[in-house]
């Protein structure tokens, strides 16, 4: 070998050590070997330097008389091949293919009936619903729609954006969107504010008053600005700053949540691969970072302070839960024969997926909300549906999104979007959008709670669909309208002013109970529901249909207990023991 090619070789060398040491800097790969990313980066360098060498050697062909000249570079090409054989057969090894069972068992789901005429079910579980204090209506479209608005009262707004984010979470008892402040965007805009840094974060609340949401984001400026965000550059930017505290660790992505102080902090789980080298990956924990001083700390999942509400991202729980639907039995099965297979309605959000045939019709639906179950809980909800026909629910799929407990409630029911439709048609002339439904029982009927919103993206007024039949829709400019309106639809009666209908139909204090044996029964139809009107001791009642079935073998002398409101003077029964 010449000197020249010798000094080449050193050359070359010492490029490809710098452009890989850039790239590194740039691409902030895990040093882990399960860690899809640094295979890629010494994938990049093995063929860098082969090809280098080759161009070399090609350059310098005359080896004279030292036949092992030659040799190391059909060892380099050898080992750069191998290296690539390895990588694609680990990749093989980790992908759905080979670890569907796997993948399958990485969820837990609990799977519950739902029974809407037994007091014992759980539907009062998913229909969250309990009061009109714990709705949050405020959905992730309106929730920009506002943050964006408030942005122009910061000095120098110019320099800001807000993240598209927005989880929701509970903060000093009360529920809220949350979002960050970044930087706008682009490194010039970045070296104007860094200096100030992000001054605080937006918060959005979601639950009405008095039936309405008020539909004002709330800008918290803090005297200690935010440094660490994923908009910043250099040793700032929360991603570089993480891979610098915690080289080999695979993280998930960020989110911002805030304690009962106000404090921000960035969430960002941390992945352990369980299906060969890559694939399965599961969050055991977590990295909790001081948003505004970088200081971290990790916690185990038991371990969580109790101030967060997400420790586990929307995309890591809907990648979950579609292993566990698809892949019961086996990878083959999902793309062929689809026997038992189910997809949740996260899973049709995309417009653009090319192996769904229906995805156009999903345009704009997002397949999923954030609920508050009956304990207060931040959840994750979305529908599931049957693999090859996505026009019914067959359940829903309601995940805890602390514990990323998962739970199953099998009910058939309209799924999500003909909701939407259904709804957007009663106000069609104003070319209304519904958000994605809120599941919710009123006077018993499993129903879908939606705001509409005008073109300006903000709420206009609020509407229910129920889930067994879809002409049964009402619309009202505020919420107990819309529930007054729903009940008038389903019973025949309009509501006591005031009245929520959710989970009670009339006010707790109005409820009362009574008993006797019906002296005469009679029927009517009121807006195609079957009413039954009962003389008992002198009274009059009247009954839905909707309320107990058993009512078609009720007549003169059978003796009933119940419990009942009193309307225009008559006694509207609620419930029948």
């Amino acid at each position: 070998m010449s000197k020249g090619t010798l000094k080449a070789l050193l050359i070359w060398a010492g490029i490809v050590a710098i452009i890989m040491a850039i790239v590194n800097y740039l691409a902030i790969p895990a040093w882990n070997i399960h860690s899809a990313g640094i295979w890629w980066f010494w994938f990049a360098a093995l063929w860098l330097f082969a090809i280098g060498l080759s161009l070399i050697y090609f350059f310098d062909y005359d080896f004279g008389d030292n036949e092992m000249e030659p040799i190391s570079l059909i060892v380099t090409w050898i080992a750069t091949g191998a290296f690539t054989v390895i990588f694609i057969i680990c990749g093989i090894a980790s992908s759905a293919m080979c670890n569907a069972h796997k993948l399958h068992d990485i969820a837990k789901v609990t799977v519950r009936d739902v029974d809407i005429n037994d007091e014992s079910s759980d539907f009062k579980d998913v229909a969250v619903i309990a009061n009109q204090e714990n709705i949050p209506l405020v959905d992730l479209d309106t929730a920009i729609t506002l943050g964006d608005k408030k942005i122009a009262s910061l000095p120098h707004a110019s320099w800001y954006d807000v993240d598209d984010e927005y989880n929701l979470i509970k903060y000093q008892g009360e529920y809220y969107r949350l979002s960050t402040v970044d930087y706008a965007g682009g490194y010039f805009k970045w070296n104007k504010a860094q200096y100030d840094g992000v001054p605080g974060y937006v918060l959005v609340p979601v639950t009405p008053e008095n039936g309405i949401v008020t539909q004002e984001a709330i800008l918290v400026t803090l005297e200690q600005p935010i440094i660490y965000t994923p908009g910043a550059y250099f040793d700032k930017d929360l991603s570089r700053h993480l891979r610098n505290q915690y080289p080999s660790y695979i993280f998930d992505k960020s989110f911002m949540e805030i304690d009962e102080e106000g404090t921000p902090y960035w969430v960002t789980g941390v992945f352990t691969p369980t299906a060969g080298l890559f694939g399965g990956k599961v969050v055991n924990s977590f990295i909790l970072t001081n948003a505004q001083t970088g200081a971290s700390e990790e916690y185990s999942i038991e371990d969580a302070p109790e101030w967060i509400d997400h420790i586990y991202s929307l995309g890591y729980l809907m990648d979950v839960a579609y292993w566990y639907y698809a892949y019961g039995n086996g990878y083959w099965n999902d793309t062929f024969g689809q026997a038992n297979v189910l997809r949740t309605s996260y899973y049709h959000r995309d417009p653009n997926r090319s192996d769904n045939e229906g995805a156009e019709r999903f345009a704009n639906f997002y397949g999923y909300s954030s609920i508050i179950d009956k304990d207060g809980q931040v959840c994750f909800y979305t529908g599931l549906t049957a693999a090859n026909k996505a026009e019914s629910n067959l359940g829903w799929l309601v995940v805890d999104t602390s514990t990323g407990k998962m739970t199953q409630y099998n009910f058939v029911g309209a799924e999500e979007h003909s909701a939407q439709l259904a709804v957007e048609q009663l106000v069609q002339e104003k070319g209304y959008q519904a958000t994605f439904p809120l599941p919710v029982n009123i006077a018993g009927e499993p129903s879908y709670l939606m705001c509409l919103k005008g073109k300006a993206g903000l709420v206009q007024s609020y509407a229910i669909c129920n889930m067994n039949n879809y002409s049964i829709a009402v619309e009202a400019e505020t919420l107990p309208k819309a529930i007054n309106k729903y009940q008038a639809k389903l019973t025949g009666t309009e509501m006591p002013e005031g009245t929520t209908g959710m989970v009670d139909i009339a006010p707790v204090g109005d409820v009362q109970t009574g008993s006797g044996k019906i002296a005469e029964v009679y029927t009517a139809e009121l807006n195609g529901t079957t009413q039954f009107y009962y003389v008992i001791d002198g009274e009059l009642y009247r009954s839905s249909i909707t309320i107990d079935e058993r009512q078609v073998l009720y007549k003169a002398g059978t003796t009933i207990s119940f419990e009942y409101y009193v309307s225009d003077n008559i006694r509207v029964i609620t419930k029948i023991a």
